[in-house]
């Protein structure tokens, strides 16, 4: 049976309930401005609702975030996105961004582990990622990137250790004949992401996918619509960014936006929705 989901990223929940100035004497000192001046303005959570909404209307299998859940990474936040996932009546999948990961202590801490865990159940090798979800012939692969940096940096980095595991577990997937379906934060195509924004290891990340192949790739991060293809071992893998799925802009692909997949071995279809600022609208069709 195909598997039917919807992709979101970039949600950026809100809720600083009970947060003391203290957890702002550090990076959040500069998330906190930026969501003041530009952030807080330009992102709806009511926009993920309707995500949510539109997960039922289209009978969904399951929904899929690719990071960035929060904004600074603090518990009131995760409280308010565990919530949201436990209410919203469809299985989840969730990675986390750079945003969940947002200060050393979050990661310490084990934040978003913490509170998402139960979203990312599945096979491992050992660590907390790479995470596969099997779903019939559709494997779900989670990855993370997310790692704490400077003020101004939005870095990620996959790290030599998960990518082996990542190596193994596309193997072992692609050998059953599963379609493999990575979920990741950031973008993975060379020279989209913005300075001070990418993937550390992108190339060896793309080495992983040239060997071992996978059938999509999908992230968030730049919260805008991105399409390329890496090399595989056969033929080339279809890379896709999907805008924030919060974003009120109605600037050329940075809308807010979701996009509807039906996968199964050798036939992969999508449907982007983009946020025209009354409601989603859907593109045609396309195979890939």
């Amino acid at each position: 049976m195909p598997l039917r989901f919807i992709h979101c990223s970039d949600i950026h929940l809100l809720d600083l309930a009970g947060s003391s100035a203290w957890q702002f004497i550090n990076k959040r000192l500069t998330g906190g401005v930026n969501l003041l001046m530009s952030r807080g303005r330009k992102h709806s959570g009511g926009l993920f609702d309707r995500i949510v909404m539109h997960a039922h209307e289209f009978a969904v299998d399951r929904l899929v975030i690719t990071g960035d859940v929060t904004n600074l990474a603090l518990a009131p936040e995760f409280a308010l996105v565990k919530q949201k996932l436990t209410d919203a009546g469809v299985p989840v999948t969730v990675v986390p961004g750079n945003h969940d990961t947002y200060t050393r202590g979050s990661v310490r801490n084990r934040r978003f582990e913490a509170f998402l865990g139960e979203f990312m159940v599945g096979e491992r090798d050992g660590a907390d990622y790479p995470f596969m979800q099997r779903f019939g012939d559709v494997a779900l692969i989670g990855v993370s990137t997310a790692i704490p940096s400077l003020p101004m940096v939005a870095v990620g980095r996959v790290g030599g250790e998960q990518l082996q595991r990542l190596s193994g577990m596309l193997e072992r997937a692609g050998s059953e004949g599963l379609a493999r379906v990575v979920l990741i934060h950031h973008p993975v195509l060379p020279g989209v992401a913005k300075p001070r924004h990418g993937l550390l290891d992108l190339d060896a990340f793309s080495k992983v996918i040239a060997a071992n192949g996978a059938e999509l790739i999908l992230h968030g991060h730049e919260h805008r619509r991105i399409e390329g293809t890496l090399p595989g071992p056969g033929k080339p893998v279809p890379v896709h960014g999907v805008g924030s799925g919060t974003y009120l802009s109605q600037e050329t692909g940075r809308q807010g936006a979701f996009s509807l997949y039906t996968v199964a071995p050798g036939a992969i279809t999508r449907v982007y929705h983009w946020w025209n600022g009354s409601a989603f609208v859907a593109e045609p069709p396309a195979a890939y």
